[in-house]
Parts: structure tokens; C-alpha cells; sequence
């Protein structure tokens, strides 16, 4: 792929730089917040060399590249003008999109930038429980503590990290957000749990909780300091407007953070976690079949966004997750399904596109090449993910197989399922897969002759 004119394709099909108000990457996807939807030309962005699909419409467009988008992105990069946050500085007059999907883009834009650091971090806290269990390194070790502190340092200081890219999602001041968030983790602050009585502001009881690994409170706290930061700005000489607009933050927005979204916010998180395990206590059999079957295509809506932060917020209050590895059935069930199309394919292109998008899937738990450029095209295929996938779920919630820290599919992902429910997840995936390929390899052939 030449990156540079998949990159300048890209941007001349939807719109040009001045029609491009925000632009970022996730794993695969370059994902645009437009000026306008008229300029878009949506079937040549389609047939870009380099572009998987697209997804989206009217301002919000996400371009599929693949496992390369940050080499795209790197060359989009210069070609554009610099560029306002995405999310708060609409102006009335801007297009009206969907709701919930402008609640999703926001969830992504906060989210997503920590998706390496969450899967790395997750990664090296399996390999230290691993090595902790078999006796391989010391816990009391100095070397022990260093990688326990980087494995953890991401989830403790959560509030902060989540309140700078909040902070460019409501388009207000980053760095003030920060201290709203950093306050919550603050020794002082965390040291009034320690005082006796009631710790009050003002008179007001606070209640005191830990802060650490929290996500809805910094979140809240900083989209309360961009409304008023919006706010006073229209009224306050631009001479005072930001020693104002801060002092706000500091003295308004973070005793109401500690006082009320602190409190409110650990309360949703927990009875979130509560709720989610509580469907695959009800009956872990069904819950395994429906995450495993269907719940592999949330990536494809952008539906992911509202279920990562819940599963997050589970694995800092309980320490492991239930929803996780049935979930993660479906994305083994698309790799299955591509495997299948390898064996079975009979043209160079498809053959090609099937093994590398298996290859992506297996190590590294990215099935949007498989999802866009084989089950899109190839649609009876998808009835043969369901089934893997729901069958590789029901053995995962039978067995209650457990992930211990915040990871996707993936073979490079395995030390965050390391446990006792360990082999039952290896089980579940090889289920999975080889269902999916298997059904594929056996009944796929008339699909894929037919579409070619």
C-alpha cells in the first residue's frame, strides 16, 4: 500500500482539508468529524485503494484501513490545517446527527487513545500473575514492584489520563481538566479517609471512597467545567476570561465532583458490574450464546464503546470480568470463518485477504478486515460466526471463565486470561475457530463461487 496516496484519496473523497473539523485514529479505523456531509464522495472513498469500508454518515465517517491506519494517519496528518476539538464547539448551525452515536464517538474519543497502553498494561499483569503463581519471580522483588508499577500506573491514574481526552471531546482546556482529575487521587485528599469523624466541606459531609481506576467521575467533573467554561466565556472579557474560567474549575467544578458525581459516579460503575455479572449468574449458558454469537459484531456499530468502560470499571472493583472472554467468542468465530475462506478460496486476492486478516485476528485480536472485507461481501458466511461463536461463549459461561485484566482476543493476548479458568479459554477459542472454519470449509463454497 503506498500510505501516502491512500492518505491523500482519503481526504479529497470527503471533502478536502477545509471540510475536516477532527480527525483521529483507533486500531483500524481513521475516524473524521466533517464540517459538512455534501462534499463527501462516499463511493469513491469506498473504492480507495487501501480502504477496507466505510462506515458512518452525514459528519461522522470512519474510514477502515486495517492493522497499517497509523502509517495512513501519519501521512494524512500534514496535509491538514490545525484543527479545533470535536465534540463542544458545534455551533448551532452544525448537521444533526443520531444521538447515540455522537454519545458512542464521544465514548471512543476518550477511550480509544489508551487502547495499546490498555492492552499492553493488561498484558504484562497476566505475565506477572503467571510468574507470581509458578514461582518464577519473587513478589517481594524490586523487579516484581517496577513492572507491577507499570502495569498498573495506567488504571490507578485513570481519572487523570481520562480527563485530558475528555477534555479535547468537550472541547475545553486540558490541562485544568487534568487537575480535576488528578484532585481525586491527591494523598491529601485520599488521607481524609483516615481522619476521625466525618470529613465536611463546608459543612457538607463528603463521602469518602478511593478514586483510583475510577472512570464516570473525572468524566463527569470535566464535561461540568466545559459548560461553564462555555458559559463565562460569552460573558467575560477575554483580558479575564481564563483566569476566571480556571478559578471556576478549581473552586466550583472540583468540590462538586468530590461531593457529588464521586460518590454517584462509583455507585452507577459498581451497580453496572453488579448487573453484568448478575446476567451471567441468572444463566451463564444463555448469556455465553448470546455474547459469543452475536456480541461479535458490536465493533461493526460501534456499540464496543458502551461495554468497555463498563468491563473496565468491573475489573477495577472486582478484579476479574465474566463477559469478557464470552464476548470475545464471536471475534474467534470471524477469525474461524477466515481460516475457513483461506482453505476454500480459490483466487489469489481472496486467498490473500483471508490469510492475512486471520493472521491480524489470531495474534492480535483485530477482526475489522475480516468484518469489512470478507462477512460484508460474503453474508450467508456470518451464520457460521454465530455459531462458533455462540458455541465457544455457552463453554465460557458454563465454566465462568474469567479475563483478569482488560485485553481483546488474540493469541498475543493470553497472559490476561491466565487463572484457573485458563485451559476452558483456550478451549472456548479452539471451539470457536474451529467450528467457524470448519462449517466455512464444508458449506461456504457455493457462497463464495457465487460473489466471487
Amino acid at each position: 500500500m503506498n500510505y501516502k496516496e491512500t492518505a491523500q484519496k482519503v481526504l479529497e473523497n470527503v471533502g478536502g482539508p477545509d471540510n475536516v473539523k477532527n480527525v483521529y485514529h483507533c486500531a483500524t479505523r481513521l475516524r473524521f468529524t466533517l464540517n459538512a456531509s455534501g462534499p463527501v464522495r462516499m463511493d469513491a472513498l469506498k473504492n480507495t485503494p487501501g480502504v477496507i469500508s466505510v462506515l458512518g454518515s452525514g459528519t461522522q465517517i470512519q474510514v477502515v484501513i486495517g492493522a497499517t491506519v497509523n502509517k495512513v494517519f501519519n501521512e494524512l496528518q500534514p496535509l491538514l490545517p490545525a484543527m479545533e476539538s470535536n465534540a463542544a464547539k458545534e455551533d448551532a448551525s452544525a448537521e444533526k446527527g443520531n444521538l447515540l452515536n455522537k454519545v458512542f464517538n464521544v465514548i471512543a474519543g476518550i477511550f480509544a487513545p489508551y487502547l495499546p497502553l490498555l492492552m499492553c498494561s493488561g498484558i504484562l499483569t497476566g505475565l506477572l500473575t503467571l510468574a507470581g503463581t509458578m514461582g518464577w519471580m519473587d513478589t517481594a522483588s524490586g523487579t516484581y514492584a517496577i513492572f507491577s508499577a507499570a502495569s498498573n500506573s495506567l488504571f490507578y491514574f485513570f481519572p487523570i489520563l481520562l480527563s485530558f481526552t475528555a477534555a479535547k471531546q468537550f472541547g475545553t482546556n486540558p490541562y485544568v481538566a487534568v487537575v480535576i482529575g488528578a484532585t481525586l487521587i491527591h494523598p491529601t485528599f485520599a488521607a481524609l479517609a483516615d481522619l476521625e469523624g466525618a470529613a465536611a466541606f463546608l459543612g457538607i459531609p463528603v463521602v469518602m471512597q478511593s478514586y483510583a481506576s475510577s472512570v464516570i467521575p473525572a468524566i463527569a467533573g470535566v464535561g461540568l467545567y466545559a459548560v461553564i467554561d462555555r458559559t463565562l466565556s460569552k460573558v467575560i472579557p477575554d483580558s479575564l476570561r481564563s483566569l476566571v474560567v480556571t478559578l471556576a474549575g478549581m473552586v466550583i467544578v472540583i468540590p462538586v465532583t468530590i461531593l457529588v458525581f464521586g460518590p454517584l459516579g462509583n455507585s452507577l460503575s459498581t451497580l453496572l458490574g453488579d448487573a453484568l455479572n448478575a446476567l451471567v449468574g441468572f444463566n451463564p449458558l444463555i448469556a455465553g450464546i448470546l455474547a459469543g454469537g452475536l456480541c461479535g459484531y458490536m465493533a461493526m456499530f460501534g456499540l464496543q464503546w458502551g461495554i468497555i468502560p463498563i468491563i473496565i470499571m468491573n475489573i477495577a472493583n472486582q478484579g476479574f470480568d465474566y463477559f469478557t472472554p464470552m464476548w470475545l467468542m464471536g471475534c474467534y468465530g470471524q477469525m474461524g470463518v477466515a481460516l475457513g475462506v483461506f482453505l476454500r478460496a480459490k483466487t489469489a486476492e481472496l486467498k490473500q485477504l483471508s490469510l492475512s486478516s486471520f493472521l491480524s485476528g489470531i495474534f492480535t485480536g483485530v477482526t475489522e478486515p475480516i468484518l469489512y472485507g470478507i462477512l460484508t461481501k460474503y453474508i450467508r458466511l456470518n451464520l457460521f460466526v454465530v455459531i462458533g461463536g455462540a458455541v465457544g461463549g455457552a463453554v465460557c459461561g458454563l465454566m465462568r471463565v474469567k479475563a483478569i485484566a482488560f485485553l481483546f482476543a488474540g493469541v498475543l493476548n493470553f497472559p490476561g486470561y491466565v487463572g484457573d479458568t485458563f485451559v476452558f479459554y483456550v478451549i472456548s477459542m479452539a471451539l470457536a475457530v474451529g467450528i467457524s472454519a470448519g462449517l466455512t470449509y464444508v458449506f461456504g463454497a457455493k457462497e463464495l463461487e457465487r460473489k466471487g
